[in-house]
């Protein structure tokens, strides 16, 4: 599980998410791909399982990195009224392809993907 900690009443530091590398998918298709979707974020809380955050929208943001390739982070800036409750949360955010990227080799899947895939992340509001 990943778990990002944050302070009641603080929109610092902002959420942000890096892709696997799982070296079974083409990466490279992959970034170019997100670059044509809607992003958005949701938060549930854990202990009632009401949702603070419901489809907020979310942002890429290009990765500081060494290498040829653009690649991106996953990004949420908080508001305060996101961080004005204790408590620990659920949260995930929700790739929807717009539908709007083919190639001739390749045809990018419709629909949606929630993020992350490989383990569960947790927002814990102290």
């Amino acid at each position: 599980m990943q778990t990002f900690y944050i302070n009641q009443h603080s929109t610092l530091p902002h959420l942000k998410m890096e892709l696997i590398q799982d070296g079974r998918h083409d990466f490279n298709k992959f970034h170019d791909f997100i670059q044509d979707c809607t992003i958005t974020f949701t938060m549930v809380n854990k202990q009632n399982n009401r949702i603070k955050i419901a489809n907020a929208d979310a942002y890429l943001e290009l990765k500081n990195h060494i290498g040829c390739v653009d690649q991106y982070l996953i990004c949420y800036n908080w508001k305060t009224r996101d961080v004005n409750e204790k408590g620990v949360y659920d949260a995930y955010f929700v790739i929807k392809s717009n539908g709007n990227l083919t190639s001739e080799t390749d045809t990018f899947p419709q629909g949606s993907l929630i993020v992350p895939i490989e383990e569960k992340l947790e927002i814990v509001i102290q």
